[in-house]
């Protein structure tokens, strides 16, 4: 079977995809990647096959500038669709159609598998009969964002000759859902299958000596803004001045995209590095801090582990209202991010033993969750089905 994967940059959207497509690689199949050059690298070190097609994250934050204000003018819940829109369908989608029309003539996959923000390939495969499935790295849009985005995904459907698109066809013959039960957020429309995330594989990758130091005679906190720009709003010094007063340990992981003078004052009990895989940090943590993004949240939900949080963007208000609905987490709102309230969450959450417990069951329902491996079968049956539209 010949697999096309296609991709938007960034770890988090790539991330999702790698176990996936490393469990398609060991059944045998052929597979092909497409993403913008700032990936390739990633993708090719994975040992894929790659070519380069789309915009680079710089590139999807210049087009959407102008809108910009627009967007920020917006209560943080309402954000999402315009988001959604402007940074994957309006400028990005028709550029990356362009480089997969030659990509599909010449590969001629029998199925293509894309991750949820990479829009292009999906009605490029509904023009040719060629089966698709959507792997989501996030809950599901709010349904109110439903028309503007279709709105502005709609001329790259006409493009290939489709009229425009419901919300089922933007989701693929199948979706694959990385939420547990517990979080919800699941498509009201489309052929949806869970599928647990699951860290991608780095055979390289090993713990740092100076971690088996930290969570022994008390708790470590693991706080991370993610890696994108917007790690820069996180509240930084604030959590630097909370955390100091905690008799905890804490790991701060800053990515590459924040400056180091924005934590201010470090404390001693705090170890601030741009990179540690995360997953070595939640084995020993009994807390995560951090933005909601969905790799950190699922993540140390897999682990067992409650949360605070701080969204400032995109889909992260809508992971941490998912995680607190659950139970597991309490919300910051923007104007809860003094260092005392940062203290008062996190020593709360550390004390009430039923965060712990929620935490625990949440971590059992996506460990009951079919993981990549389990899915390929569900990719082998939609290349002999075809497409379901």
């Amino acid at each position: 079977m010949k697999v096309l994967v296609t991709s938007t940059p960034g770890k988090g959207h790539l991330g999702i995809l790698l176990p996936l497509m490393a469990a398609l690689r060991a059944a045998g199949h052929q597979l092909l990647t497409v993403t913008a050059a700032e990936s390739c690298e990633s993708v090719r070190g994975a040992g894929f096959d790659v070519r380069e097609g789309g915009l680079s994250s710089d590139d999807r934050r210049a087009s959407f500038e102008t809108r910009m204000p627009e967007a920020m003018a917006l209560p943080p819940r309402r954000r999402r669709g315009l988001f959604f829109a402007g940074f994957f369908a309006d400028g990005a989608a028709p550029v990356m159609r362009q480089a997969l029309l030659p990509v599909f003539d010449e590969f001629r996959p029998d199925v293509v598998v894309s991750e949820r923000g990479e829009l292009a390939a999906t009605p490029i495969a509904a023009a040719r009969g060629i089966p698709h499935a959507v792997v989501a790295f996030s809950g599901a849009l709010p349904d109110w964002s439903d028309e503007l985005v279709i709105d502005s995904i709609a001329p790259v459907w006409a493009a290939e000759g489709l009229a425009r698109p419901t919300m089922a066809q933007l989701n693929g013959d199948v979706y694959l859902h990385p939420f547990p039960p517990a979080f919800g957020q699941s498509p009201a429309s489309g052929t949806v299958r869970p599928m647990r995330a699951t860290p991608a594989p780095d055979p390289a990758a090993t713990a740092p000596d100076w971690l088996d130091a930290l969570g022994r005679t008390r708790p470590l906190i693991y706080l991370t803004g993610g890696t994108e720009p917007a790690a820069a709003r996180a509240p930084w010094q604030a959590a630097m001045e909370a955390l100091g007063d905690l008799d905890v340990d804490v790991v701060a992981t800053i990515g590459t995209r924040v400056d180091p003078s924005l934590l201010g004052e470090i404390p001693p009990n705090v170890r601030v590095e741009r990179f540690v895989p995360q997953h070595f940090v939640f084995e020993r943590a009994s807390l995560s801090m951090s933005h909601a993004g969905a790799g950190s949240l699922l993540g140390a939900a897999g682990s067992g582990l409650p949360h605070v949080l701080f969204p400032s963007f995109a889909d992260q208000w809508e992971n941490a209202d998912a995680a607190s609905s659950a139970e597991v987490a309490v919300t910051l709102e923007v104007d809860q991010r003094s260092s005392e309230a940062i203290h008062a969450a996190v020593s709360g959450v550390l004390r009430e033993e039923s965060f712990k417990d929620t935490a625990s069951r949440v971590a059992e329902e996506i460990a009951a969750m079919p993981s990549p491996h389990d899915h390929v079968a569900t990719i082998e049956a939609l290349s002999i089905a075809g497409p379901s539209g």
